[in-house]
């Protein structure tokens, strides 16, 4: 079985990204894993140019270098080929042939992609009535509507469509944080797709305090139930206690044993599970997390 750690772009905000690289990679390959990068949807022109020439397999976090986010929910399946055309050009560019995205968004409007606003970017395009209350996340009360069910079944067709449309590439849904009108947050909802997924665990871990399943079972219901492609490797520092106020919530932090979050036994788990491919999606990763996710996967049980 053979082991495959990537680093997604996001660890590369700061600092020099070549040297980053390098020195990441020779951690993970004198380990005998198989080292990868992940674009993801916030890379630049300029670091994309940066790193497009580098040896390395490629995977996509998409939309990669495009205007707009991909929206499964939308009744109009032509717009959705658009919004995913330059990430296939890029996947070629790159011989590339594993993308993924967060593709449940509860609205027919245009989501533009800006990471860098993206609760504006949210709040400009999604109706404020699935939000709870003042927070900036998803009132759990419409994940029960009929209106839900309809979104749900849209994004599961389109999804068929989209791969039937690509069948070389293996296209992933990832769950997403619970935020207003973001459909994918559940084990349940990710089973029902019946699709490759891409697992983010701090994004899972969020969404189990806001509707209150057990994380540590509902991860290991995804692993066995969906076709788990890849997992986003990240500590989500959001106490269990969270008042569902920024900035916790979705924090791509440093791996740490540290918070309720316990990356030991969530790598136990997916280790378990037999997963073989890990991104390591932390804002400014480096080698200490490389050092944790290695050291952490030799100690425990399989």
């Amino acid at each position: 079985m053979t082991i495959k750690i990537e680093l997604s772009t996001m660890c590369f905000y700061h600092g020099d990204v070549l040297a980053k690289i390098k020195r990441c990679r020779n951690l993970i390959e004198s380990h005998g894993y198989e080292f990868a990068l992940q674009l993801h949807n916030s890379i630049t022109n300029d670091l994309y140019n940066k790193i497009k020439g580098l040896d390395a397999m490629f995977t996509m976090h998409a939309p990669i270098l495009s205007d707009h986010f991909i929206n499964l929910a939308n009744d109009d399946f032509p717009t959705i080929l658009a919004s995913f055309q330059n990430t296939a050009s890029v996947m070629q560019s790159l011989q590339s042939t594993v993308a993924l995205f967060h593709g449940f968004f509860m609205t027919q409007k245009p989501i533009k992609n800006d990471p860098a606003n993206y609760s504006k970017v949210l709040s400009d395009a999604i109706d404020n009535k699935y939000r709870l209350k003042d927070t900036r996340v998803m009132d759990p009360a419409f994940l029960k509507t009929e209106e839900y069910r309809n979104y749900q079944n849209t994004v599961k067709k389109n999804m068929r469509l989209l791969r039937e449309r690509y069948p070389s590439y293996t296209l992933c849904v990832e769950n997403d944080f619970p935020g207003i009108g973001n459909g994918n947050q559940t084990p349940a909802h990710l089973i029902y797709l019946d699709c490759p997924i891409w697992l983010d665990i701090g994004h899972l871990w969020a969404s189990a305090i806001l509707n209150k399943f057990d994380f540590y079972a509902g991860l290991d219901a995804v692993c066995k139930q969906c076709q788990v492609i890849g997992v986003h490797i990240n500590t989500n520092r959001t106490p269990l206690n969270w008042n569902l106020k920024y900035p916790d919530g979705d924090t791509h932090s440093h791996l740490s044993q540290g918070y309720d979050m316990d990356m030991n036994k969530i790598i136990s788990l997916l280790k378990k599970n037999r997963v073989t491919h890990y991104t390591i999606e932390v804002i400014d990763g480096d080698v200490e997390d490389i050092h944790f996710f290695i050291e952490t996967y030799h100690s425990v049980n399989q």
